[in-house]
């Protein structure tokens, strides 16, 4: 169950990242996927991000393998990224990611939120949420 009584939010359960993003952005047909390691299954993962160039990369803490989320590859030369730190924390922490498609009629994607959970002290967020001018989507939505 989300706690919206402080000023951050904070969750108590993966769920609650789903329900942040419905209310983030408004829409509670939001396609939730989960953002996981590829090679070894973590889901508590390091984040890198440049908020200007809309990119996003994720770190997993325990086998340190790297991945370029989404459609970022696409900037990624020109980003310039930084480790998260937790607004709360204050230090780099790991983060539970999910992915929000909101979907045009045609079932393409049309906008991207990133939403998170800090996996210390469970504060909820989004990290970046860009529009998709593009189709179609299938291969963008492959990469979490």
């Amino acid at each position: 169950m989300i706690d919206t009584s402080g000023e951050w939010w904070t969750g108590d359960c993966l769920d609650d990242i789903d329900e942040y993003l419905k209310a983030f952005s408004e829409d509670n047909a939001l396609d939730i996927k989960s953002v996981k390691c590829n090679t070894c299954g973590s889901n508590a993962l390091f984040v890198r991000l440049d908020r200007d160039e809309g990119a996003i990369q994720v770190v997993c803490p325990a086998c340190k393998t790297k991945k370029i989320l989404l459609d970022c590859e696409d900037v990624w030369d020109e980003a310039k990224p930084k480790a998260i730190r937790c607004p709360i924390c204050k230090k780099r922490t790991a983060y539970h990611i999910k992915v929000g498609f909101s979907r045009r009629k045609n079932g393409s994607v049309k906008w991207v939120y990133i939403g998170s959970m800090c996996t210390e002290c469970k504060t909820l967020g989004s990290f970046l949420d860009w529009k998709i001018d593009y189709e179609p989507t299938d291969e963008m939505e492959k990469n979490i």
